[in-house]
């Protein structure tokens, strides 16, 4: 057998377990399907309200319009949630592993060091990826199904395209982070913190532009930050665009500075490029991580 074919072969194995565990698949979707239920039951009202109630005092009506912004608005945090939110859930399997004596198989078989993390990572972004379309798929049917449908095709290709960096920079950053627990307990701990945190941190819940300066820093240092910034650029340029037309481009860009469209990075609007360059930073520095921290745990614990 290749080292290839075996770590498709752990790859797979890992994935399957995953899927097996349908609680465990529920709870990685549980995050966004909370931010989708808290807009429609009470955030996309008072949205909707506050900015038809502005335009109104100026004579202007342009409700379908507002929908589809906040509409966009909301799905970009959904998604961002999701991609954060999925592969956390997916970490499970390194700690069922550990707990069943699986991970001292691995040390004890002539498999490479580097292996076994490998295939943790990809079964873990696999299963991201998967799962996290299949919720980019239920966003575009909402927009088609509520008449806020305004993205172009490169603009749901473009939502694609940041699904799977997402999804890659949120794996590589927790799978590094995971492997140095070893209770279900603390896991379970961890999962509960982020997924309740991570919405309010990356701005899923209410603009990050509301939050005190101080928090905005915070929030620069979170991966999901930049990962909501690019998913807020591919669903809500249509939507700005027509408002920009049916009321004012003044109006629509300084409405979407207030939802934090565009990522403030320490005074300077930070351009698409770049959040995907910061993306794909961070899944070449945890990954390098991921490499180093097996290669040294596997090696001291084989002396």
């Amino acid at each position: 057998m290749t080292v290839f074919n075996a770590l498709m072969r752990l790859t797979l194995r890992n994935i399957k377990v995953f899927v097996k565990d349908r609680a465990n698949v529920f709870f990685a979707l549980l995050a966004p399907l909370i931010v989708l239920a808290l807009y429609v039951l009470f955030i996309g009202r008072m949205q909707n309200d506050g900015i038809i109630e502005s335009l109104a005092q100026y004579g202007v009506s342009a409700d379908d319009k507002v929908r589809a912004f906040t509409d966009s608005w909301m799905l970009s945090g959904v998604m961002a949630t999701s991609c954060i939110t999925v592969p956390l859930c997916a970490c499970g399997i390194m700690i069922q592993d550990k707990n069943r004596g699986v991970t001292a198989d691995y040390l004890s078989s002539p498999v490479p060091a580097w292996m076994p993390a490998a295939a943790y990572f990809l079964s873990v972004a696999a299963a991201g990826i998967i799962i996290s379309l299949i919720v980019l798929g239920v966003c575009f049917a909402w927009l088609a199904a509520s008449g806020s449908w305004l993205l172009t095709a490169a603009d749901a290709f473009g939502c694609v395209g940041v699904v799977i960096l997402s999804v890659l920079s949120a794996s590589t950053l927790l799978v590094f982070v995971i492997s140095f627990l070893s209770s279900e307990g603390a896991f379970t701990g961890m999962n509960v913190i982020i997924g309740t945190v991570i919405g309010f941190l990356i701005g899923a819940y209410i603009p990050i532009s509301i939050f005190p300066e101080g928090v905005q820093y915070v929030t620069l240092f979170v991966p999901g930050s930049y990962s909501a910034a690019l998913f807020r650029i591919f669903f809500m340029r249509g939507a700005v665009e027509e408002l920009g037309e049916a009321v004012s481009p003044q109006f629509a860009d300084g409405l979407a500075d207030s939802f934090s469209v565009h990522l403030n990075f320490f005074g300077e609007s930070l351009s698409s490029a770049a959040s995907a360059g910061i993306l794909a930073g961070t899944v070449m520095l945890f990954g390098a991580c991921c490499f180093v921290a097996a290669v040294i745990r596997m090696k001291k614990n084989r002396i």
